[in-house]
């Protein structure tokens, strides 16, 4: 038995790619909530990995959205006694704190959630976003761990419909990507790269770790700052959408035409991997006219993206 409970877990990634999540609809007037937990392979249905356990809401949604939001995540330390429903969190975690702006949840944790590795991080990761982002106006969660930003595939960030998109496919495996950085003339310059994947990788964040790192050809330099990072990578139909948080704008540099060197080199190195024609670029999970002073208003290929004059 608990062979086969590993063996599905380890395939959850794959099994929730082909939708196998079993995400509950939302109801009229918030008259319940589904919080979310690991599905018990024999009740499964369809090889779901999740599960929404049903609660009465009809109460708690006239209280204010961050007021519900620590609701429901009390719910999901173990507060929720319904049939089926067992804590996706660590033992002994606690809520240190939850707020929610605009369209964003941001749930902080203590220490125990960090010591989540593998499998059961995602699980309990989008455990927490499935259940609150049944929320209005909750779109997008961020998850901390004693204040602190995690450094995970999806950033420990995850918009409402990022939920487990891996496949198979990126489960410890190599993929071709050509890396464009800074040549000797200023131009952008492409190093073909075979880069590794791991489990509960993306794409996506491999590609920006190996930007911010060492080019592996001397004369070649990273055009990133340090501390650039993104949110969270998918893919749709051949456009990678790419969420970076408002604090990425702050570290460009002031010249435009750098502005555009930089983003040309995340956009062209995503664009080199097979099944991405495009980059979306978002700036907090919300759609921007411009990333300093680059037009990102529609998808941007491996053309040179426009710039806008003051």
């Amino acid at each position: 038995m608990r062979r086969w409970i590993a063996a599905v877990l380890a395939a959850a990634v794959a099994l929730c790619a082909a939708g196998c999540v079993r995400r509950a609809a939302q109801t009229p007037e918030g008259a319940t909530l589904a919080v979310y937990c690991a599905a018990v392979p024999e009740e499964a249905q369809g090889g779901d990995i999740l599960t929404g356990v049903r609660v009465s809401w009809a109460d708690q949604a006239r209280l204010p959205a961050q007021m519900q939001a620590q609701s429901a995540v009390e719910l999901l330390l173990g507060a929720c006694q319904a049939e089926g429903f067992t804590s996706p969190l660590p033992a002994g975690t606690r809520l240190l704190s939850c707020s929610v702006t605009g369209s964003t949840a941001v749930v902080d944790f203590s220490e125990e959630y960090g010591q989540l590795t593998g499998m059961n991080r995602t699980i309990a990761d989008y455990c927490v976003a499935l259940t609150l982002t049944q929320i209005e106006p909750i779109r997008m969660v961020r998850i901390l761990v004693n204040g602190q930003q995690r450094a995970l595939p999806h950033g420990g960030t995850i918009l409402a419909g990022d939920a487990l998109l891996t496949s198979t496919e990126d489960v410890v495996r190599s993929f071709a990507a050509r890396l464009y950085f800074r040549g000797a003339e200023g131009e952008l310059v492409g190093e073909d790269r075979l880069l590794t994947l791991y489990e509960g990788e993306s794409r996506g964040a491999v590609i920006l770790s190996a930007l911010l790192a060492r080019p592996e050809t001397a004369e070649l330099e990273t055009v990133l700052p340090p501390d650039f990072a993104a949110l969270s990578f998918r893919t749709e139909d051949g456009v990678c959408v790419m969420n970076l948080p408002a604090s990425d704008e702050e570290l460009l540099p002031e010249d435009p035409d750098e502005q555009d060197l930089l983003v040309r080199s995340v956009v062209r190195s995503l664009c080199s991997i097979d099944g991405v024609d495009a980059v979306q670029i978002l700036i907090d999970g919300e759609m921007r006219g411009t990333f300093g002073a680059v037009d990102i208003s529609q998808p941007l290929t491996d053309e040179p993206p426009e710039t806008t004059e003051d």
